[in-house]
């Protein structure tokens, strides 16, 4: 009788997924890709990220024939005889799951080579990082590709806003009008909702119990796929790593203190922080102040492709970031990362994204720095929703830099607050809101409040 029920609950709630996933939300990197330059485009990203159904929504009525080798019989043809198969697909196509035969980019690369055709004409996608490397440790699609990464939804594509972020926090102005509060309860249940679609989609649905189970069982699954040929792990030892990094959102990683902490070998830590980025469950931010040939992901900061991985990692270790101040702080420095750097994608600036941290007994950090063509636009994020002028102390050190063009303080207050003439107070809500700016040169929608009048107004003990 309890079988048959939660069967049946399954069911129900599968069907309203599906519903809600009829309304397929615009993603902005559809266009990014569809306009690229390259013959061969490849997407990269986490597993029920979205992929397939922007290939299906966007690509296939633009003309594009979609193959997929998650299909074991087209896996297994393909496997078999990969000239052939490819010989037999019209162009332009759509190779979902190229990841599974890492054959496949010198066999695309042959064919390529041929084409007079320009713009797109074959597109891989993949839930892990596609091979780049052949036989002889070369790329074999080296400057025949463009690579795209897509991230879980951003509140800017769920709310409909397709302009980029990053291009609001590169050149546009702040507007000194806009008013919008969010509670922190409300905060809250944005970043445990997360990104993933379906995920997302059916957040309010779920008891507490089965967000937790969801979340863990889809990290479980990834870890436990063979998502990559050849690629072992030891799903034991995966999920203790990825435990403690998803525990420690925006933590800048420590391979040697993790090692010890968990009783393995650095290089063992090194190789699973390795293995996650490369199946999409975390980013890493490199120091901006660390020189190119030494910076590796040891000492990024580590941060959850979506927060909803973080927060049911919390949960379920009995740690409520509702509670916990850090533990929100870290989790919301996350969720501002993981709206700004997905929209880099289709951006008209295509910064490098980084975060700045100078060592020393008065140590200044920044969480999040763009850097284009020699100009820095840095973000600070505080979980307070009252700021001070210490709070600006990080971008205001970083503003001593050549280079340095603007800076942002986001907070969980309702109003926009300039501190300078580089440097406004942001309220969360501003990031997936269009009105919180205006196009550069158009000028504030209101009266601008002097400097001292923005600085007392946005004081306040955290």
């Amino acid at each position: 009788m309890y079988i048959f029920l939660y069967i049946e609950c399954t069911k129900m709630k599968s069907a309203r997924i599906m519903e809600a996933m009829s309304d397929y939300i615009d993603r902005p990197l559809a266009d990014s890709l569809l306009h690229a330059r390259r013959k061969t485009v490849i997407l990269e990203g986490a597993r029920a990220v979205g992929k397939t159904m922007m290939m299906r929504k966007r690509l296939v009525p633009a003309g594009f024939r979609y193959e997929t080798l998650a299909d074991e019989n087209t896996y297994a043809l393909a496997k078999s005889d990969l000239q052939g198969w490819l010989g037999g697909l019209t162009l332009p196509v759509v190779i979902d799951e190229a990841q599974r035969i890492a054959e496949l980019p010198l066999a695309i690369k042959e064919i390529v080579d041929a084409l007079t055709a320009t713009g797109p004409q074959v597109v891989l996608t993949g839930s892990a990082i596609i091979s780049r490397d052949g036989l002889d440790g070369s790329n074999p699609l080296a400057r025949r590709v463009q690579r795209f990464t897509m991230s879980p939804l951003t509140q800017r594509e769920m709310h409909g806003v397709p302009r980029s972020l990053v291009d609001d926090l590169w050149d546009a102005e702040p507007n000194m009008d806009f008013n919008q509060a969010i509670t922190r309860a409300e905060l809250f249940d944005l970043m445990a909702a997360g990104g993933f679609p379906e995920y997302s989609a059916e957040y309010a649905e779920y008891e507490d119990w089965e967000r937790e189970r969801l979340v863990l069982d889809d990290i479980r699954t990834v870890l436990g796929d063979t998502i990559l040929p050849g690629e072992k792990l030891d799903a034991a030892i995966a999920q203790n790593v990825l435990g403690r990094l998803l525990s420690t959102p925006g933590g800048i990683l420590n391979s040697s203190a993790l090692a010890d902490q968990l009783s393995l070998d650095r290089r063992t830590v090194d190789r699973y922080v390795g293995v996650f980025m490369r199946r999409f469950l975390v980013t890493a931010l490199p120091n901006l102040r660390t020189a190119p040939n030494r910076q590796t992901f040891s000492r990024s900061k580590i941060h959850p492709v979506d927060t909803s991985l973080s927060i049911q990692t919390l949960l379920s270790k009995g740690r409520d970031p509702r509670k916990n101040p850090v533990d929100f702080g870290n989790t919301l420095e996350s969720f501002v990362v993981n709206q700004v750097v997905p929209s880099v994608q289709w951006s008209k600036t295509h910064p490098d994204c980084f975060y700045w941290r100078e060592t020393g007994s008065n140590a200044k950090e920044v969480d999040l720095v763009m850097r284009s063509r020699g100009k820095l636009v840095g973000v600070e994020v505080k979980s307070s929703s009252k700021v001070d002028r210490e709070d600006f102390k990080g971008l205001a050190e970083l503003s001593t830099h050549e280079g340095f063009y603007r800076g942002f303080l986001v907070y969980t207050g309702s109003r926009i607050l300039r501190w300078r003439d580089d440097l406004w107070a942001l309220p969360v809500t501003a990031l997936w809101q269009p009105e919180a700016f205006v196009e550069s040169g158009g000028g504030s929608s209101g009266e601008e409040p002097d400097r001292g009048k923005a600085v007392e107004e946005g004081s306040g003990e955290n």
